[in-house]
């Protein structure tokens, strides 16, 4: 039978640090914090799916972003809404009816519409969440899969 090589977040934090050449991501410095989060939060929990198997139904909306007019105007007929939390995962877990995440970075703020959507979310059973850290998305997403 096939075994299962584990580590630890903290354990992988280390090898990423250590061994930059071995990284499965390439490391770019971007100009957006937030994007750099959320590759986090999406490398934390692609090595976390075959434990987790629901992970694998967490998504993004690609809601937000400059666009150029046209594209934006064709998003927007095609029922784009402003303020859809940037990570979702729409299935039931124990207390929540799923979970609903707004990635921000250090100094971000969310806006009206993203205040709405996650008072909305929240009001229909969701665990909801500002995540500005890596830290705060694996916390989170631990409270939701019931394993804190």
């Amino acid at each position: 039978m096939e075994e299962k090589l584990r580590m630890t977040t903290s354990a992988y934090r280390d090898f990423i640090k250590l061994n930059t050449t071995l990284s499965p991501v390439k490391k770019v410095k971007r100009k957006s914090p937030e994007e750099d989060l959320q590759r986090a939060c999406i490398e934390w929990r692609n090595l976390h799916c075959v434990k987790y198997p629901l992970l694998k139904y967490m998504f993004h909306v690609p809601n937000g972003g400059k666009r150029p007019k046209g594209e934006a105007g064709k998003l927007k007929a095609l029922g784009t809404k402003p303020g859809v939390p940037d990570l979702m995962l729409p299935i039931r877990n124990g207390n929540w009816a799923g979970l609903a995440l707004e990635l921000k970075s250090p100094i971000g703020v969310t806006t009206a519409e993203q205040d709405e959507w996650l008072a909305m979310l929240k009001e229909s059973g969701y665990l909801v969440a500002i995540i500005k850290t890596l830290d705060d998305f694996i916390a989170y997403t631990k409270i939701y899969l019931n394993i804190v």
